[in-house]
């Protein structure tokens, strides 16, 4: 019989026939099963890797000149503004933005500066709306509340009764900064002695020590105004009404 050995060997150089089969490597030390796995999977993860640096620098871009070009032009827009209109007009067309909050207060302020203290009270509410909108940093959540305690107030200033209903809400609300809490609960302690009430002014004064941090930063002024008014440290009940004939 013809030898036909040659058949069964392929040509020098030509590895048509050769094929990656696991068997193969099933007694492979480590690095042979790393070669492996790259001959099976390069072309994946060259795409793969690639896509994924792609995207990184689509991030980068975005952060570092999409975003800073965006915010440049924003603060350009804000500080055009001049005038109640203006800035009216920046708060109604970048809601969602710490600066509408911004403006927005600023036209509050400006309205109670000239006693307009009704429209100031609506402006202050608005700054309080739009701070909803802007997220839950600490900048925007303190000009939240702080346009909430400015709303209350200028309706109290105005004699407006819900005034002093909101700064109670305002008081009671643990998701504000005792900054602004603290400051509600001194105002309505303040009212309540203006209006003769001492045991409430002396509730307000207590909530206070319960509420607040030991050295808290309307520590003076609340034992300030203690000691302007004496009765509050021990409060007296108003006397029951005697009864008829007596």
């Amino acid at each position: 019989m013809p030898d036909d050995s040659h058949k069964k060997k392929p040509p020098g150089g030509d590895d048509r026939n050769l094929v990656i089969v696991d068997d193969d490597f099933k007694n492979a030390d480590a690095e042979d099963r790393l070669w492996l796995f790259w001959e099976r999977n390069k072309t994946a993860l060259v795409r793969g890797t690639t896509a994924v640096v792609l995207a990184v620098l689509g991030l980068l871009l975005y952060e570092f000149v999409w975003k800073a070009g965006r915010r440049e032009a924003l603060h350009q827009d804000y500080n055009a503004c001049l005038d109640e209109p203006a800035r009216r007009a920046f708060a109604a067309k970048h809601a969602g933005e710490a600066l509408a909050v911004v403006a927005m207060t600023e036209v509050a302020d400006d309205l109670k500066a000239a006693a307009k203290l009704a429209e100031a009270a609506k402006a202050f509410d608005e700054a309080a709306r739009l701070a909803g909108l802007a997220g839950e940093t600490a900048v925007v959540k303190a000009l939240g509340a702080r346009a909430r305690l400015e709303a209350a107030l200028a309706r109290v200033d105005g004699g407006d009764a819900t005034g002093e209903t909101a700064l109670t809400t305002l008081a009671n609300d643990e998701s504000v900064a005792e900054t602004w809490r603290g400051y509600s609960m001194l105002t309505l302690a303040n009212l309540a002695v203006a209006k003769g009430d001492l045991p409430a002014a002396t509730k307000w004064l207590n909530l206070m020590d319960k509420r607040l941090r030991k050295d808290h930063v309307w520590r003076e002024y609340k034992d300030s105004l203690i000691r302007s008014e004496p009765g509050l440290l021990n409060p007296v009940a108003a006397p029951a009404t005697l009864p008829t004939g007596k």
